[in-house]
């Protein structure tokens, strides 16, 4: 226990603490901002649209993490130059958007649709029946789910040690 409380291992763990905030909280940003557009392509009546986004939500969530952070640092970063904590954020980033995009679209799906339909019926054009009224239901129905992907996050970037 003594070991714990000396200097210089007091200081290496708040640089992991650190590296962990820096990896896991430029990851939320990526995914928060991308999560949304993939979320709300994913309910758009286009079904060539909303399959490439399958294939790209599937085609992440299908390999673990850990095989992602390998392919992306021992793979693509042989010809792209990427450091151990770029390689992490792009990787945690992907997942991020494409499990963000997957609450979005559920939280947009589960409005009933009598709450766009009667927005309509008032005469509301199509961006003000988004903007007013689906987003913010929709939002209050993402936010359990958004605490819940960014501990996740947090907690998965320990296999950035790896």
């Amino acid at each position: 226990m003594e070991l714990l409380f000396l200097p210089q291992n007091i200081l290496r763990i708040a640089q992991g603490v650190l590296v962990t905030l820096q990896i896991a909280l430029i990851a939320i940003l990526f995914s928060c901002i991308f999560g949304f557009i993939l979320g709300y392509l994913m309910t758009l009546q286009s079904k060539v649209l909303r399959s490439v986004c399958r294939l790209y939500l599937e085609s992440i969530r299908i390999i673990p993490i850990l095989a992602w952070l390998f392919i992306v640092y021992f793979g693509f970063s042989s010809f792209l130059n990427l450091s151990g904590i770029a390689a992490c954020i792009l990787v945690f980033s992907l997942w991020g958007i494409a499990e963000m995009g997957d609450l979005v679209r559920g939280a947009i799906s589960s409005l009933p649709p009598h709450q766009s339909e009667s927005a309509r019926a008032l005469g509301l054009s199509e961006f003000a029946v988004q903007y007013y009224i689906i987003f913010p239901q929709g939002f209050k129905r993402l936010l359990p789910s958004l605490v819940n992907l960014f501990t996740r996050m947090i907690k998965t970037t320990s296999l950035a040690a790896l």
